[in-house]
């Protein structure tokens, strides 16, 4: 009796998710069918509305394995740049892309500058939805400058390499550069990872 009702209870998540997937935007597919970049975008102060050179920009491209009766998320794919001087990025993941093995999700971005939040989760805008934002003539991304030191070390928490992939550290040399600027900003020790240490 138990497993017949942890059975329905399984299909109903699986249920329940697909008619998640299914409620966003109109054309929105969580599985690459074709090379969808360049990204594009645009970083910018949300208050001062200046440009933010120098931010790093983060794609991940996950994909899913499928075994009978799970599925793994499982990191396929990074790619980093830093802003230009009017805090415009291209990425450009045509051959990542275009050689993605079946299930290849696509791609999640993380944009981070040291005294700023991040995007995607402190960011003043873009709000909503922002799957596929960064494609086409790409978005405009607004971050707000954070004051207090503790804010910051919040920030920090959700930026690291490991909570957002599983890539290795050493895959994203920008990133940990801008992360440890921050750390030292606030008093904190550089995060050296673990297979350099």
């Amino acid at each position: 009796m138990r497993w017949g009702v942890q059975a329905i209870a399984g299909l109903l998540l699986v249920a329940t998710s697909a008619l998640a997937w299914a409620q966003t935007p109109e054309g929105w597919d969580r599985y690459l069918n074709q090379p969808r970049g360049p990204y594009r975008g645009q970083v910018i102060d949300a208050d001062t509305r200046a440009p933010l050179a120098g931010a790093v920009v983060v794609a991940y491209w996950p994909r899913d394995r499928i075994y009978p009766f799970h599925s793994v998320m499982e990191h396929y794919a990074v790619r980093e740049v830093l802003t230009d001087a009017d805090g415009r990025f291209v990425i450009d993941g045509g051959d990542i892309e275009r050689s993605a093995p079946k299930r290849t999700l696509y791609p999640r971005f993380l944009i981070f500058i040291p005294g700023y939040g991040s995007f995607p989760r402190l960011q003043k805008a873009p709000t909503g939805f922002t799957g596929g934002i960064f494609e086409g003539d790409g978005a405009l991304v607004e971050l707000p400058r954070l004051e207090s030191p503790e804010a910051r070390r919040g920030n920090l928490y959700w930026i690291t390499p490991n909570s957002f992939t599983d890539t290795p550290f050493t895959d994203l040399s920008q990133l940990m550069k801008k992360i440890n600027e921050e750390r030292g900003s606030i008093g904190l020790s550089p995060h050296v990872p673990a297979e350099q240490r």
